[in-house]
């Protein structure tokens, strides 16, 4: 199975949740301190809004119009997380039942989640007992229709159907709503180290999860026979992606198309006020003006702001090809399982998706405008 081939060989823990529970609040401290120093270290400065404002600036001044206000598109924060709130089931597995488990590996997976560490832990914690729950149920109802225990085998039986059906929930909460994906997806303090220069580190992690929640959804009962010890190495494993993913570049991205759009709407609103109203070029031959208006789309626009928007344009298409596989696939497995989706996040996932789609349209809508007004002075849009 690839998750089992996934995981790292360490030594035995004794305390394997007390393990994970802990180095969850480490990691949470590190990116905390991490995230505090980056913002204090920061200087206040965007390249890309700088290009956008020398831009806008040069074709105000060369065809002597101005930007026409505009309502600029919002960023797409993802939403509080109590717009996000997700209900569940109990076991329905008590005391009494829970001792008289005493052949089953399940009895010490109860014992962990319900303990004061199991209660307190956070979605990703829970995934990870639930997926221990499904996978460790069916030997445990034959251990105890063994032991003439039918009533608790049934029991058992239910209660692993209530978990399996709302498994894409649990992976829901502990994927893209969670910390990690929020962290993920927030909006950047500035865009000084945006696009950037190498892979983004997020873009495995994410390919990771993908591989994982495919057989987490097909196949949750392929993890029966493993031990405490590799459940301890994988709950280590899926932190640690967790973590990687919080540290990926969504949120730039967002904010860098969020730039790149409004930039282009402002843009297009100045060179659109010679094409629909009074020309630049009263015939169709250069003009000092043109060829400065050229100037600026070629040592600004085309030189500049392209160069990054193809960058960026990159890094977007490997981001949601795979956070969109991610996304539909959990969604319809709960659509599939009538396990309720927070309106708030559909909100937010079509919010986001206008932006990338506006600024699409916003590009290829200023190329036109762009293209139209050299034409109308004589100048060839590829020379």
């Amino acid at each position: 199975m690839a998750i089992a081939k996934q995981l790292t060989k360490r030594q035995p823990s004794a305390h394997a949740v007390q393990r994970f529970s802990k180095r969850v609040a480490i990691t949470r401290i590190f990116v905390f301190a991490l995230l505090s120093c980056t913002i204090g270290a920061c200087a206040n400065k965007n390249q890309l809004a700088s290009q956008w404002q020398d831009y806008q600036s040069r074709l105000e001044r060369v065809l002597q119009r101005q930007a026409e206000p505009q309502n600029d598109i919002a960023f797409p924060h993802l939403p509080k997380p109590r717009e996000l709130s997700l209900e569940f089931s109990g076991s329905g597995i008590d005391l009494l039942d829970f001792l008289r488990m005493r052949r089953c590996a399940l009895r010490d997976t109860i014992a962990q989640r319900n303990s004061i560490l199991g209660r307190h832990g956070d979605a990703a914690a829970r995934l990870i007992f639930d997926l221990r729950f499904i996978s460790q149920a069916a030997t445990c109802q034959k251990i105890l229709k063994e032991d003439n225990l039918i009533a608790l085998a049934a029991q058992l039986e239910i209660a692993a159907q209530i978990k399996q059906r709302e498994l894409p929930a649990r992976i829901f909460a502990a994927s893209l709503i969670g910390p990690e994906f929020r962290q993920f997806w927030q909006m950047p303090v500035d865009l000084n180290v945006y696009p950037l220069k190498g892979k983004d580190p997020s873009l495995a992690a994410l390919a990771r999860w993908r591989q994982w929640q495919t057989e987490w959804l097909s196949e949750p009962e392929a993890m029966a026979a493993w031990s405490s010890i590799e459940w301890q190495q994988f709950s280590d494993t899926l932190l640690n992606t967790l973590g990687e993913i919080r540290l990926g570049a969504g949120g730039s991205m967002l904010a860098a198309q969020q730039l790149n759009v409004n930039g282009l709407i402002s843009a297009s609103s100045i060179i659109a006020q010679r094409v629909n109203g009074r020309p630049l070029c009263l015939k169709p031959q250069p003009i000092p003006a043109a060829e400065h208006f050229r100037g600026a789309l070629n040592s600004v626009f085309i030189s500049q702001l392209q160069a990054q928007a193809s960058r960026i344009n990159q890094h977007q298409f490997a981001v949601m090809a795979v956070v969109g596989s991610i996304e539909h696939d959990v969604l319809a497995a709960m659509t599939k399982n009538n396990l309720a989706i927070p309106p708030a996040f559909i909100e937010w996932q079509a919010q986001r998706d206008n932006l990338l789609v506006a600024t699409t349209e916003a590009q290829r809508h200023h190329v036109a405008l762009a293209s139209a007004l050299l034409s109308q002075c004589g100048l060839s849009p590829g020379n």
